[in-house]
């Protein structure tokens, strides 16, 4: 009985606050309409009293559901009358984000998430607005932080995106790396230069943002391909830096740097399987004699993803059956079988 009442008094309450949300969403599309529809503005400087309502949670989240519609407008015209809106009330924002750092965390988050819908800053400024998302990114909370970085993204300035990251590593704050490349990747600003600023600061950062880094590399293009060899050729870096330059060496084949990649299955008593795992694949890019013999001694691994890599770039060089008869006439079963497999279904 008690659980049915709890949950019709969520579903009314619910209704309740969605009624009250819409009821303000169309008081600040009205008055936008009146800054921003009108054929001739006077200013788009807001309302004192409109900006004195954004100190709520309520009225900023009713703000920016009313801005979705000019932000996703499909007249040009809208979009730059808005946007011209949002630039000239900048020194509100950035106040209103002092107001909200002072607030709960969550409230925080979701003022980082606006400033990224919003896109407050352009990409050549580095200032208050600036330096206050780099505070939001500290802030500890996965919410606020992934929303500031995503708010330094769309603003677009390389150096205040290296600047968060370096922070973040000084603090020692992790933060998923799949949720760094992937933000990496929507920088709106020049990411060619990105790369090289992250590259140039490199040792500065946790070994988690350096995969990341590199990760983003691979994605980003093959700029950095002859300064990432000294990295690799670090035998004793973490193995997740290693296996991310080996993935990144698949991609972006550089034949000189062979007997590197070679080293990490050739290298005695080297026993992190997952590096020579990549290593394993990232051969099916490099053919030649050596490397078909390191493969073939890799298919004896005794871990089953070295196994399959090494019968995958066997696979993918297309190795003469000739030089193979040793494993598919041998007595290594496991090395047979995986082999088979992969060069009849390639």
């Amino acid at each position: 009985m008690v659980t049915i009442i709890s949950i019709s008094y969520y579903k009314i309450n619910r209704k309740r606050k969605h009624k009250k949300h819409l009821k303000l969403t169309n008081k600040w599309k009205r008055y936008l309409d009146s800054l921003i529809a009108d054929e001739h503005p006077k200013s788009f400087i807001i309302n004192k009293k409109y900006y004195k309502k954004l100190y709520s949670i309520e009225e900023l989240m009713a703000f920016y559901s009313a801005s979705l519609a000019y932000l996703n407008s499909d007249k040009v015209k809208v979009r730059d009358e808005f946007r011209k809106f949002i630039r000239a009330n900048k020194k509100y924002w950035v106040n209103l984000g002092f107001v909200y750092g002072r607030k709960r965390m969550i409230f925080r988050a979701y003022f980082a998430f606006i400033c990224r819908g919003l896109c407050i800053n352009n990409p050549e400024e580095y200032d208050t607005m600036t330096k206050l998302i780099l505070d939001y990114v500290l802030v500890p909370s996965i919410y606020c932080r992934e929303n500031a970085l995503k708010a330094l993204y769309a603003f677009g300035n390389t150096h205040a995106v290296v600047e968060a990251f370096i922070r973040l590593s000084h603090n020692n704050i992790t933060h998923n790396r799949k949720l760094v490349t992937d933000g990496l990747l929507q920088f709106k600003g020049n990411k060619i230069e990105l790369a090289e600023t992250l590259y140039d600061h490199f040792d500065k950062f946790n070994v988690e943002y350096q995969v990341a880094f590199i990760d983003f590399f691979r994605f980003s293009g093959e700029k950095l391909k002859y300064k990432l060899k000294k990295l690799l050729e670090q035998q004793d870096a973490d193995k997740e830096i290693i296996c991310a330059l080996l993935r990144y060496y698949r991609k972006y084949p550089v034949l000189e740097y062979k007997d590197i990649i070679l080293s990490y299955l050739t290298t005695p008593n080297y026993e992190d399987w997952e590096c020579i795992s990549s290593a394993a694949s990232a051969l099916g890019k490099y053919p030649g004699e050596d490397t078909i013999i390191a493969l073939k001694s890799a298919l004896k691994s005794k871990y089953w993803y070295v196994r399959l890599n090494a019968a995958r770039s066997i696979a993918e060089l297309d190795v003469e059956k000739d030089k193979l008869m040793d494993i598919l006439d041998g007595e290594d079963l496991y090395a047979k079988e995986q082999l088979l497999y992969q060069i009849t279904h390639k």
